[in-house]
């Protein structure tokens, strides 16, 4: 198994949580969540997870860019454009599962 690292700021910060961890295993996608870190609180957990997954799509925008020399706002664009599509005809169903904390 191969784990990413956790961020230096992470490290740093006493109040940091984890929020999501993802895998690929035996063909399909694992996930372990905090869903509901952002429950009761004044606005809704959709719209705290909307911001945290397109704040995630800015950071893999950068990342890609940077590898490939295309700017980041083409790869976010590349990025939103595919989600939407998975999102409004999936290409497969949903496979492996997922564990709260």
């Amino acid at each position: 198994m191969h784990e990413l690292e956790i961020p230096p700021a992470a490290r740093r910060d006493d109040r940091s949580v984890e929020l999501v961890r993802a895998w690929v295993a035996e063909g399909a996608q694992w996930i372990s969540l905090n869903p509901h870190l952002f429950r009761d609180r004044d606005f809704a957990e959709e719209d705290a997870w909307g911001m945290f997954l397109a704040d995630t799509v800015r950071h893999l925008a950068r990342a890609i860019g940077a590898a490939s020399d295309a700017p980041a706002a083409e790869v976010e664009h590349r990025i939103h454009a595919a989600l939407e599509r998975e999102l409004a005809r999936p290409t497969s169903t949903v496979r492996g599962g997922y564990l709260e904390d």
